[in-house]
């Protein structure tokens, strides 16, 4: 179907994904509507672009439209969805659409997979192949953020929240890595990693797998993987393997290829899960035909993608990040990176997000937050979900406290940056972290306060 002419409205638009698919939408020729709860500069800059956005819902918004696309965070029994009736589409299927007919390359995986996507888009880019791009973050290096439009490879990050991940026919799937995770949505982690097999199984028969071979639900996938597959990371029998050649933080790394040393490559991103992440890229770069020395030119100049361990300024004498951490191995790599590269005392300031994850996930997170020198507590980012009883912050802080004393919390978001701000004298690196609105609360505070 051809969206050129369609009236296509888009719920949720300010949202870092559907943002995306609504330029993507617009430049296929559709007419573009959307609407969403709050002001944000992705609603500002969808305007800009000629695109009508309304501020709040009313069924009323979908009576033109030929399509209305929304995410899995809005009911079946939401107004707008209720009148859109059989007009409507989830936001992965729409991506789809997209995706269909192209020389496509899908990223997924419970980590990484807005940082593989942007470094594979970025090689792509550097190396004259036109990429189309498709993250679910704001990258600094692309001039609409989130989406390129490109007349090449098709690059999309790929959520596994639901299982739309698995509608597009792909050239090429990265698996980053696969662990428990968005059990409100499957039940068990046996739904999830046989979801992601069915994943692996959806690429072309001609096409080729990637899977992380650090992480044991990725390894188990490639193993059980009956097309072409090529495994990446710093395990020996990995495909693609990396050595460190020189401190754990420092950014440089040996890779071998099938044995070959292709040589010493340098990435400017703290930690060791970002040269996983550049394996990733890497991997699947050569695969296409982009020569490793262009590949290793271009990891070399790579920038971060925003809220991945971004330096937002300092704030008393603390460097002050932001990183968009909010699943516990995603905490555990962002703390050794910054430890790794930032010597003295670390404060972290933690929102959780989600009452589901913070129940299925509380002591995890307490093992590994308590490794901050202190750390306090915001409360719980609903996104979705509507309360459950019993779970809040301070199942985490209860599990915190046992292992670390210097723990505060839980206190609404903007407490918690006041209390932040008023210890950060004391700390060396001071780290906003998770997946909510801390964000904002942490840039407020730099502007209140601190310096770029």
């Amino acid at each position: 179907m051809s969206l050129a002419g369609k009236n296509i409205h888009f719920m949720g638009i300010g949202g870092i994904g559907v943002s995306a698919l609504a330029d993507m939408a617009l430049s296929a020729g559709a007419r573009v509507s959307g609407c969403d709860q709050v002001e944000s500069e992705l609603t500002r800059r969808l305007r800009d672009r000629g695109i009508e956005v309304k501020i709040g819902h009313a069924p009323g918004h979908v009576a033109r439209a030929d399509i209305l696309v929304h995410t899995s965070a809005v009911p079946p029994d939401h107004p707008e969805r209720l009148a859109a009736g059989d007009r409507q589409e989830k936001r992965g299927r729409f991506l789809a659409r997209f995706l269909q007919g192209r020389r496509s390359i899908g990223v997924s995986g419970t980590h990484g997979k807005t940082t593989s996507s942007w470094l594979l888009a970025h090689i792509l880019i550097q190396a004259g192949l036109d990429p189309e791009v498709f993250v679910g973050g704001m990258v600094p290096d692309l001039p609409d953020g989130n989406h390129r439009r490109g007349a090449g490879p098709f690059v999309a990050e790929l959520d596994e929240s639901d299982e739309s991940f698995l509608l597009p026919r792909l050239r090429m799937a990265v698996v980053t890595n696969v662990e428990s995770d968005h059990l409100a949505h499957y039940g068990s982690d046996a739904a999830l990693f046989a979801a992601f097999d069915h994943f692996a199984d959806g690429v072309a028969e001609d096409g080729l797998l990637l899977a992380g071979a650090d992480n044991p639900g990725s390894a188990r996938l490639c193993r059980r993987h009956r097309g072409a597959k090529l495994s990446f990371g710093f395990s020996p029998g990995a495909d693609l393997r990396a050595e460190l050649a020189g401190p754990a933080g420092g950014g440089r790394f040996r890779v071998f290829r099938s044995g070959r040393d292709l040589g010493e490559f340098s990435l400017p991103l703290p930690g060791r899960h970002n040269i996983q992440n550049a394996l990733a890229a890497l991997g699947a770069a050569l695969e296409l035909g982009v020569e490793a020395e262009a590949a290793r030119r271009a990891l070399a100049r790579a920038r971060g993608v925003g809220r991945r361990l971004e330096r937002l300024g300092s704030l008393g004498g603390a460097a002050v990040y932001s990183d968009y951490a909010h699943h516990p191995t995603e905490a555990a790599a962002s703390i050794a990176a910054l430890r790794e590269t930032r010597p003295g005392r670390l404060l972290v300031v933690f929102q959780p997000h989600l009452y589901s994850r913070t129940r299925d996930y509380a002591d995890a997170f307490a093992r590994i937050l308590a490794q901050a020198d202190a750390l306090i507590l915001a409360d719980v980012y609903p996104a979705r979900e509507e309360p459950i009883p019993g779970v809040s912050s301070s199942l985490i802080l209860d599990g915190a406290r046992r292992i670390n004393a210097d723990v505060a919390g839980p206190f609404p978001l903007e407490t918690a940056a006041a209390v932040a701000a008023e210890l950060a004298a004391g700390f060396a690196t001071l780290v906003f972290m998770g997946a909510g609105d801390i964000d904002g609360a942490a840039r407020k505070l730099l502007g209140e306060g601190g310096q770029k």
